[in-house]
């Protein structure tokens, strides 16, 4: 009978941990961007391979067992099979206002200028076509985001000789000209302007309103990088000089800056990765900006790791709540000092400081802990890292871009252990979004993400303390910052409830009620869909999915193994008394009854 029950122990066990070990997919092909294509509430990959962009759609089940999988949709050519990767670059949006995603792809030349071409999403006989547009030839690819309030992404960026370029796009795609629109949002824009190389330009919170700034990085005559700030008001876009510059005296040698509330004060928080070297390939520390402290150095022990990036970009991390306990963290491919060391994807951990008191109480540090990887991704040559939600379960996992076999593709790093760990996520939609505005479809919103919008919360922790943190949707979209097109937040052990969650646009309105939402009391672990205010619905709609905790499918596996044994025992029980019984009706058959004679 022991033997039967520890059996079926071990069964259980076994059934449990193969039921949760997903199997991560691979992908030929270049990260190009990040979007929900056919608005079923998973995050799509737009793929490049051999001139040819490719709608990668995400297709995942809830408790599903097989795990994640891509699927190849819609494929357009933007050149030639020789088309070099590292010369192309994307960002999505809804451009032409029809709900749809559109692709803006920029294609760099010989004189390091961006060809910009707008590729507009159409349905075709039941099929989705894309059509190309040209834009125009920049200095670097745009930034895709909303200028005019109107709910439709604008294009802006700067001309080769340094003056400024924005222009709106009409429901056809024709581009409509830019200089009458260019001199009305953004008056006395001091031109000519050099753009830093390889930097994204920011689309971010600066003032703690919720309202997101527009910062164009750009580089002063002494090599300094300067931060050129303009912040919506009621008539147009107006220049602010709150973030004082970064001179060679200063520091010398910095990288692209990343936002985010590192330490989750309800401040965002700008972070500028300081270099040894020109190239970057070694960083010494941070150095933050917030509105209250201005600029100020923050350690970041790499361990004598040297980092990789692509060749035309300044961006080194990446970033995400990847431990879950509202501190983000980030992601860089990294080499050790060995002379036999191959690049790999590594954490940057957001951990305490005991004795920072001079430069706050974070510090970033290299995490020790070991990924297990695919095979091809083992042995391949790592290029890029960025985080990704795989499952969709509020728990990031890790996207590895490398080389094998003289092919580009890229792989997934499953990291589902989490601990007991809860999440808020959040995504906020643009208006425009026709008859999927309807709260009672199953279609709800555009499935566009909001570039700017902003969300802070606050909860009481089981401690008897308070976490609060603040986050911005796709606050960079150039240069291949890769940021999730939603907000998550880690809420760490705590099984408390959000107390407040506030929700703004970056849409200037009179009446507060227009651009900034309240929720309260939030379960843990939702996932909140946000539709701002539009010409179909006159107010907020929100719609909350609680995701289940992967502890909840481990303990259906373990009770559904427990309730299995239980019934085989009960059973053979059952098979052993009915033998027994009829055992003892064969002995009472034969007994000889001495009574009757």
């Amino acid at each position: 009978m022991k033997w039967i029950i520890r059996t079926l122990w071990l069964f259980g066990l076994i059934a449990a941990s193969l039921g949760l070990q997903k199997q991560a997919p691979e992908v030929l092909g270049k990260v190009c961007a990040f979007g929900d294509f056919n608005a079923d509430r998973n995050t799509d990959i737009l793929v490049f391979r051999n001139g040819t962009l490719t709608v990668n759609y995400q297709e995942t089940k809830l408790l599903d067992l097989e795990g994640p999988k891509f699927t190849a949709a819609t494929s357009f050519v933007i050149g030639d099979t020789t088309l070099n990767e590292d010369d192309v670059e994307c960002s999505v949006g809804d451009f032409n206002g029809d709900s749809r995603l559109d692709v803006l792809v920029s294609i760099r030349n010989s004189n390091a200028e961006y060809n910009h071409t707008l590729w507009t999403s159409e349905e075709f006989r039941d099929t989705e076509v894309f059509r190309p547009f040209f834009v125009a030839m920049l200095v670097q690819h745009a930034m895709a985001i909303d200028v005019s309030d109107d709910g439709w992404t604008d294009i802006l960026g700067f001309y080769p000789n340094g003056t400024l370029f924005c222009t709106k796009v009409g429901d056809k795609g024709t581009i409509r000209p830019a200089v009458d629109y260019c001199e009305h949002e953004f008056a006395h824009f001091q031109e000519p302007t050099n753009v830093y190389p390889g930097m994204p330009h920011l689309f971010v919170d600066l003032n703690n309103d919720l309202f997101a700034e527009i910062v164009f990085l750009t580089k002063g005559s002494d090599g300094s990088l300067v931060f050129n700030v303009w912040q919506k008001t009621k008539l147009n876009w107006s220049f602010r000089e709150w973030i004082p510059k970064i001179t060679p005296s200063f520091h010398q040698y910095v990288a692209a800056p990343v936002v985010m509330d590192y330490d989750s004060d309800g401040q965002m928080d700008i972070l500028v990765p300081v270099c040894k070297e020109a190239a970057c390939t070694h960083i010494t520390q941070m150095t933050v900006w917030s509105k209250d402290r201005q600029w100020m150095n923050v350690a970041c022990e790499m361990q004598d790791f040297s980092v990789k990036k692509d060749p035309y970009s300044m961006v080194v991390f990446r970033v995400g709540d990847f431990s879950m306990d509202s501190y983000p963290d980030m992601l860089a491919i990294v080499q050790s000092p060995q002379s036999n060391s191959m690049p790999t994807a590594k954490v940057i951990e957001n951990s305490d400081c005991k004795n920072c008191e001079k430069n706050g109480t974070r510090k970033f540090e290299l995490k020790k802990m070991e990924f297990i990887q695919p095979k091809n991704l083992s042995i391949g040559l790592a290029k890029m890292g960025t985080f990704f939600d795989l499952l969709e379960d509020g728990s990031l996992d890790l996207l590895v871009e490398y080389e094998f076999a003289g092919q580009t593709r890229f792989g997934f790093i499953y990291c589902p252990d989490k601990g007991d760990t809860t999440f808020l996520k959040v995504q906020v939609f643009t208006g425009v979004c026709s008859d999927r505005c309807n709260p009672k479809s199953d279609e709800i919103g555009s499935s566009i993400s909001m570039a700017g919008a902003c969300a802070s919360f606050s909860m009481t922790d089981g401690w008897g303390g308070s976490t609060q943190s603040i986050a911005c949707q796709v606050p960079a979209s150039s240069n291949r910052a890769l940021y999730l097109p939603f907000l998550l937040y880690g809420l760490g052990r705590s099984p408390n409830f959000v107390d407040e969650l506030t929700i703004a646009i970056p849409k200037y309105a009179d009446r507060k009620d227009d651009w900034k939402h309240s929720l309260k009391q939030i379960v843990p672990n939702s996932r909140i869909i946000v539709l701002p205010p539009s010409e179909q619905s006159g107010h907020w709609i929100s719609r909350l999915y609680v995701t289940p905790s992967s502890l909840i499918a481990q303990s259906l596996i373990v009770i559904t193994s427990v309730c299995a044994m239980l019934l085989m025992v009960v059973v053979f029980l059952h098979y052993r008394e009915k033998k027994e019984d009829r055992y003892e009706r064969q002995q009472q058959s034969h007994r000889f009854h001495f009574d009757a004679m």
